[in-house]
């Protein structure tokens, strides 16, 4: 294997492509008949689609390198630039270009319900013009498609032919693969020289756990988008429960249960039955950014689930088997035999109708919770429910505890031979910049039409940004005066104006003003401890089981929580994790957390 792989990298034998080509043909034609079957299924079969569709990538790439002696599509040397270019691409992040530069990007992109005005396209609209202006830089399609999972073919077939756009988004797997595939350029000049410096202080509020994502062998080979933090669980209180029931605003998890129960037996809804809820989950019991979970509740017992971090004794360890999550699972276990918990939960498939029915007085869920169900319809049904935020239950220490999110989510990268990497940069900048550039501000004012529309999908904020947001907003509604907002805060800050004047008369702007005052005042770094994950990728092992690991252990937890298996079933559970491939992913993950 080691002496195909070498052949592979400079240029292949024979032997070795005919094989690749081979097994490439059999995937295309795999992932072909899945893509029928899943259009006549309506989309049953979309998980076996994605994992073809990502083994036929990691092909591709093997065989525009396999190919690299047989086709030469682009330069295999460094980017070289004109005169003109040079001249133009000084230190100026946004120095327009003396000639005309085409930049070809593929991208996948709906055209439906954009929102743009008549006559405006996904490839050609104002933000493109505006970059036309702004830079000299016509950005066109090589290809545009429809879905994500037909982009990820269309650009595999891209890669396999060296027929690449100039620029383009890739993940984490498909940037190492392209690197190593000599595929794709090294940006850390460009980077250095004409990034934009918020752009760069944005990736800088991140430490180096972004950027760091992108640098292969010490060169930067990709611009990352990132995933702001605060996007963690908190807890939802309806208020009017609280004061009917007579209870203080819980602190720990006892706290907590304790409204619950009065939540469930005192009659908070005053019908004279017993038939409100106290807690409520997803099955999966834990997620990140997600909906109605224990995530809170984990936390406060500092267990986390399907995290990669550090144990006691500082080893690399899968959070989910950890002694912490066995005595937080018994918890659980406990709060649904006393009925704390919905008894209906792991089978309840719409919980928006408990809060449209108005039976459910606690949500925990992030600080958007307001901008979708169950909270916005039981103020719909129910005028007079009054929700808040909390970042309870603690710790015995007073710590709201939670995970973390991947801080980093696609990659854009560029064509190893384009010309004007500079205008790649360039555009990223105008792109990243319009919320405050003056001439870029107000276009489509009004209309609704997403960010994602400008040409690179690529979406970067700092780490703090929601609670960053809360403050400009927080100070602009208490002087009355949002003249210093971005043109996005004024949108929210004049939904706030609508719902003070007629308060939950128009829903949307109760949910912005309940979910930008309220719940993002929760987010504050101060509010809480982070546990953070040292690992987000995919190893090699991962590739061939993890979806099994996962079934099991979201399998077990569930049983153990409701009853169907002993607390003790998790001990078994974690000598089978680690026998069905769990202790070879930690061997792998160890390894690649020492390449840090």
């Amino acid at each position: 294997m080691v002496g195909e792989h070498t052949n592979i990298r400079n240029g292949g034998s024979n032997s070795t492509c005919y094989r690749l080509f081979s097994l490439l043909s059999r995937t295309r034609s795999i992932v072909q008949s899945l893509c029928k079957l899943n259009i006549r299924s309506k989309g049953r079969y979309r998980v076996k689609f994605k994992t073809t569709a990502a083994m036929l990538m990691s092909l591709t790439i093997l065989m525009a390198a396999c190919t690299t002696g047989n086709k030469e599509a682009a330069p295999s040397t460094e980017p070289s630039q004109t005169n003109e270019t040079q001249e133009a691409a000084t230190n100026d992040p946004y120095g327009k270009f003396s000639q005309p530069i085409t930049l070809t990007i593929g991208k996948g992109i709906s055209t439906k319900d954009t929102n743009l005005p008549n006559g405006d396209t996904v490839d050609n609209n104002e933000y493109f013009r505006f970059v036309e202006k702004k830079l000299n830089v016509k950005v066109k399609f090589a290809f545009q498609t429809e879905t994500d999972e037909a982009y990820q073919q269309k650009l595999s077939v891209a890669i396999a032919s060296r027929d690449i756009p100039d620029a383009f988004i890739v993940n984490e797997k498909q940037l190492k693969q392209l690197a190593e595939a000599d595929l794709i350029a090294d940006l850390t000049d460009v980077y250095q020289k004409l990034g934009d410096p918020r752009l760069k202080k944005t990736y800088d509020s991140f430490g180096d756990r972004v950027l760091k994502r992108a640098t292969i062998n010490g060169k930067l080979m990709g611009l990352p988008s990132t995933n702001m933090g605060g996007q963690h669980s908190l807890t939802w209180i309806r208020q009017d429960w609280l004061e009917k029931v007579g209870m203080e605003v819980p602190k720990t998890l006892d706290d907590l249960i304790a409204v619950a129960k009065a939540f469930i037996e005192n009659d908070p809804d005053g019908n004279g039955q017993k038939d409100t809820v106290g807690l409520t989950s997803i099955p999966d019991l834990s997620a990140y950014e997600g909906k109605n979970n224990f995530s809170p509740i984990f936390g406060s017992l500092h267990a986390y689930k399907g995290q990669w971090m550090r144990d006691k004794s500082g080893n690399v360890s899968y959070s989910s088997i950890l002694p912490e999550m066995k005595t937080a699972l018994a918890k659980l276990h406990d709060l649904y035999a006393a009925g704390i918990i919905d008894k209906q939960f792991a089978i309840r498939k719409d919980i928006n109708e408990l809060g449209a029915a108005g039976k459910l007085g606690i949500v925990l869920e992030p600080w958007w919770s307001p901008y979708g169900s169950p909270i916005p319809d039981s103020v719909k049904n129910d005028p007079k429910a009054e929700w808040k935020a909390y970042s309870v239950p603690v710790d015995e220490d007073g710590k709201f505890n939670t995970f973390d999110k991947d801080p980093a989510g696609a990659y854009l990268v560029v064509r190893k031979g384009y010309e004007h990497p500079d205008a790649v940069m360039k555009v990223l900048n105008v792109q990243f910049n319009s919320s405050y550039d003056p001439e870029s501000k107000d276009i489509y004012k009004g209309l609704n039409v997403g960010w994602w529309i400008w040409p690179f999908a690529l979406l970067i904020g700092d780490e703090p940004a929601v609670y960053n947001t809360y403050l400009n907003l927080k100070s602009a509604w208490d002087a009355k005066d949002p003249s210093k907002l971005n043109s996005q805060e004024k949108i929210w800050y004049e939904s706030f104006v609508k719902n003070d004047e007629n308060p939950k008369k128009d829903l949307v702007a109760w949910a912005e003003t309940l979910a930008r005052l309220e719940g993002s005042k929760e987010v504050n770094p101060a509010n809480y401890v982070i546990a953070r994950n040292v690992f987000f990728g995919q190893t090699k092992t991962m590739d061939q089981k993890w979806a099994i690991l996962q079934k099991l252990e979201n399998e077990t937890f569930l049983k153990i929580v409701m009853g169907e298996e002993p607390v003790d079933k998790f001990d078994s559970f974690v000598a089978e994790w680690k026998r069905l491939g769990g202790d070879q992913i930690t061997k792998e993950v160890e390894e690649e957390v020492k390449k840090k």
